[in-house]
């Protein structure tokens, strides 16, 4: 062999050196799905990593930088991108000193309408240098659960204003849990479906709306115990005000708890089948 082949061969060899090198030097992007399958309404949560193998300083979010971290979503298709509704960042300014690692959770639901039914594919990309470093594509889709009960909720206030709520069940790891799903009519406005925890489908849930706004659900999680959830629903507002677990119904001193178990006394049940209900029971 020559000498300006032996020294051509170990050129080619050491620029295949430097490119491999490079590319080891790069940040490491991933995107974690907390489940991947989320209720309608549900709040989509993921955690967002990225590791600076680089010999760089990466800013993201300050004055001047070009670095910035996205999260790139389509629907049913390669090329039916969603666009974001919030315009503001992802997440806060912070700097990655060469070898540092971030983590953070984000509800892309915040950020992304996903409230209609359908799949989704996910993806992280953090811009360093001009350099798009991207996750691996994550899947998830949105379902609207397997219907248990409803009802209606109606506002003096608002007359034309209603706020449906359902009651819905779905498998997560291998366990029956309860949802609430909350929406308005007119307006279609989707409150965050709450998670009510776990279900035992061998006792019906009981839910209760007064004419105040509380809303009370009941539903059993395991053989001998329930779990209570009390909500306000006032016009322009939605809060969980307090969750506890009973493990025997006339623990609670309301009539209107009782009830709902239909553990009042015999005497009382005969005079409630003869009362007219009001709008606001259902069940």
């Amino acid at each position: 062999m020559s000498f300006l082949t032996r020294k051509t061969g170990s050129v080619a060899l050491g620029v295949a050196l430097f490119a491999l090198l490079a590319r080891s030097q790069q940040l490491e992007v991933t995107l974690t799905l907390a489940y991947n399958v989320y209720i309608t309404g549900e709040s989509v949560l993921v955690q967002i990593e990225a590791l600076n193998a680089t010999r760089d300083l990466i800013e993201i979010g300050k004055p001047g930088t070009k670095d910035a971290v996205i999260i790139e979503i389509t629907k049913g298709g390669r090329y039916n991108d969603i666009t974001p509704f919030n315009t503001a960042p992802l997440i806060g300014a912070f700097e990655l000193k060469p070898g540092q690692s971030f983590q953070q959770k984000v509800e892309l639901d915040k950020w992304f309408p996903l409230v209609e039914e359908g799949k989704y594919v996910a993806q992280l990309v953090v811009v360093h240098d001009g350099m798009r470093y991207e996750s691996a594509k994550r899947s998830f889709d949105i379902v609207p659960g397997i219907p248990v009960k409803e009802g209606v909720q109606m506002f003096v206030s608002r007359q034309d204003q209603k706020r449906i709520f359902k009651l819905v069940h779905w498998n997560r790891n291998q366990t029956d849990r309860l949802f609430l799903r909350i929406e308005d009519n007119p307006g279609n406005k989707v409150w965050d479906s709450i998670d009510l925890g776990v279900l035992l489908q061998t006792f019906d849930p009981k839910i209760d709306i007064s004419p105040e706004g509380e809303v009370t659900v009941v539903h059993r999680s395991t053989r001998d115990a329930f779990i209570r959830t009390l909500i306000w629903s006032l016009p322009d507002n939605v809060e969980v005000v307090e969750r506890n677990q009973l493990l025997d119904p006339e623990i609670s001193s309301s009539q209107r708890m009782r009830s709902l178990y239909g553990e009042m006394a015999d005497d009382a049940n005969k005079a409630k089948k003869d009362e007219k209900k009001s709008w606001w029971k259902f069940w």
